[in-house]
């Protein structure tokens, strides 16, 4: 085991009946750091993390945190974790605070430790307002809020979170992944699981491709992107957008894979700064005016998809 290896997950297999879901699955998590695991539905990620919490148990491997196995200090362990499920756990006929007492005994805080944490999460997951509101009458994205508060009531040292964002609406979603990455920040280890690749991205320090019950690769965001492609996309839009004339100029160029889409040309490109120079040459001579200009990486799909295909 690394220096740096927080959690790890030694060669865990795990089937149910003829099925396997997980196949000799080893992994590394980092001590810092939000860490997300990605992968399409029935991939094996809730099932890794069932396993990595100690509630199921593999028919092989061993998971570690910080060099203890975690089957052997099961108890110790539940203190240590919290876990938030896609189901949820919150009971809709108990207020906010009650649900959260109701939590919080379960770890068997004590009653004064209980009523200072509960202050201190509902402050964090912004349900101050809330209180006293049975949770049935909750907004949804309140909802989602208490049940992650539910989890962390007892200061965990590692918060799992599969799924959160699901079923929300794109507003919600965002303002949820701020929270947890809040949640990181205060001193929380977090990890993740979402299939919504986008969103996962921009909060993840290290993220985990999963699939068919292995991971296939590891990495921060930015060295998944370099070990696929080294292309970027350069997007752009002109006022005149006569894109029919621009686009075989931008071919010869060096352009890969260029196509319209609305009002913008994409430019998939090793020849960035070629193409770039291109560009502003068209526009001095066609008397034509850029509007706008985008140059980034290729989105962490088209990583997922190029590994998945691989």
């Amino acid at each position: 085991m690394g220096k740096e290896d927080f959690i790890r997950v030694d060669n865990i297999s795990k089937s149910f009946g003829n099925q396997t879901v997980l196949s000799n699955l080893s992994l590394s998590i980092p001590r810092e750091g939000i860490f997300g695991i990605m992968g399409l539905s029935g991939c094996g990620k809730t099932t890794l993390l069932n396993i990595i919490i100690g509630f199921w148990q593999p028919e092989a491997g061993t998971v570690y945190y910080n060099g203890l196995n975690i089957r052997e200090h099961q108890r110790v362990m539940n203190q240590l974790f919290g876990f938030a499920t896609q189901a949820g756990s919150v009971y809709p006929k108990l207020t906010v605070e009650e649900n959260l007492r109701y939590f919080a005994r379960l770890y068997n805080m004590k009653r004064n430790d209980i009523t200072i944490r509960i202050g201190e999460v509902l402050n964090l997951m912004e349900l101050e307002a809330s209180r006293h509101v049975l949770a049935e009458e909750l907004s949804t994205g309140m909802y989602r809020r208490l049940d992650i508060a539910c989890s962390m009531i007892h200061n965990p040292k590692v918060l799992i979170l599969d799924e959160p964002t699901g079923n929300l609406d794109p507003v919600l979603r965002k303002k949820l992944m701020a929270l947890i990455k809040r949640i990181d920040d205060s001193g929380t280890k977090v990890i993740i699981t979402s299939h919504l690749l986008g969103e996962i991205e921009k909060i993840c320090d290290t993220l985990a491709i999963i699939h068919h019950g292995k991971i296939l690769e590891i990495g921060s965001p930015d060295q998944l992107k370099d070990k696929y492609t080294r292309d970027q996309i350069i997007k752009i839009e002109t006022k005149k957008k006569n894109y029919d004339v621009l686009i075989p100029i931008l071919k010869k160029a060096g352009g890969k894979n260029i196509f319209q889409k609305d009002r913008y040309v994409y430019i998939y490109t090793r020849e960035t700064d070629k193409i770039l120079i291109t560009i502003l040459s068209y526009i001095k001579t066609k008397g034509d005016q850029l509007l706008s200009v985008e140059v980034n990486k290729p989105s962490i799909e088209e990583v997922f998809e190029a590994a998945t295909r691989k």
